[in-house]
């Protein structure tokens, strides 16, 4: 970094850039906390937070001039790092990080993990914003999904397994993985396999229910949230994700090739914790995996004794 002058500049052209520093089972949480604030000012404050309590970083500063929007946390200092944030070539304005000194590749990473995983959210209030100030007015899809933008979740809803949680036994956690994700990151390139990633969790997200909760979590990780979900329903709904992956073809050659994914699904049955119910998905999404491309394996205690669930 130089003194006094954008030193760092970097395109997200999609949410889902892998957290480094940061495990699934937190980059989830985070990703919910971020995903909790529908209006862009809070959201930016937390992120400075989070920013703040993890680096040290000691300011943070939005622009984005279509809407003449420049809001600014903490306060400025020596050194500055700015990202473009951009998706699928739209820009959504810069972000810049103030420090007091130069930081070392690990604080910087960490920094931008936290961006990537508020991303989505960001990329939400500021659309939000851009549809409150239509000359033309709003039409009835936009304003719906204004109406699902600003219905946040109940921040005191707990996650999925929490033994504080009475309900939790009636919550369900999916992680997805792409088949061959890495495949397609080398044939591809690393900026298309994260826009395919991000049209994966458009996808997913507008086919489940409002309540449901998806997070781009890692490279080829998504998670889906259930709340009040049984174990059958949440199989049903692996099935309907499977589905909707199904309707997404990989570019390319003359002949398309259908996306499909392994899924992981876990519940409080067999867990204490939140922390139980992300590490039984994680083992329940390995072992899919092991069975080959597109299954779905709910945990159990006995693993070799699960069936994938096939397809009909």
């Amino acid at each position: 970094m130089s003194k006094n002058t954008s030193s760092r500049s970097t395109r997200l052209n999609a949410p889902g850039k892998h957290p480094e520093f940061f495990d699934d089972r937190t980059a989830l949480q985070l990703t919910q906390a971020f995903g909790q604030e529908a209006e862009l000012e809070p959201l930016l404050a937390l992120l400075f937070a989070q920013q703040r309590a993890t680096a040290e970083v000691r300011g943070l500063r939005y622009v984005y001039r279509p809407l003449g929007i420049d809001l600014n946390y903490g306060e400025r200092d020596a050194f500055e790092g700015e990202y473009n944030l951009t998706f699928r070539d739209v820009p959504l304005g810069t972000l810049t990080l103030y420090f007091p000194n130069g930081q070392n590749e690990q604080s910087i990473q960490t920094c931008e993990d936290l961006v990537s995983l508020a991303f989505s959210s960001i990329r939400n209030a500021v659309t939000t914003l851009e549809l409150r100030q239509k000359p033309q007015g709003v039409n009835a899809m936009e304003r719906a999904a204004l109406t699902a933008v600003n219905t946040p979740r109940n921040k005191q809803d707990k996650a999925p397994g929490s033994v504080q949680n009475a309900d939790a036994r009636h919550d369900a956690l999916i992680l997805l993985g792409l088949d061959h994700f890495p495949t397609i990151q080398s044939r591809d390139g690393e900026e298309w396999a994260q826009v395919l990633m991000s049209s994966v969790h458009e996808q997913i997200r507008e086919g489940l229910r409002s309540a449901d909760g998806v997070y781009h979590i890692g490279d080829d990780l998504i998670a889906g949230l259930l709340p009040n979900t049984s174990s059958e329903q949440a199989e049903q709904v692996a099935k309907k994700i499977r589905t909707l992956v199904a309707s997404l073809h990989l570019r390319g050659d003359p002949k398309t090739e259908q996306l499909t994914a392994c899924m992981g699904l876990a519940d409080a049955t067999h867990a204490k914790t939140a922390e139980d119910v992300m590490s039984n998905a994680q083992c329940a999404l390995a072992a899919a995996r092991a069975q080959g491309n597109n299954q779905i394996l709910y945990y159990q205690p006995e693993l070799a004794d699960t069936q994938p669930f096939k397809s009909g």
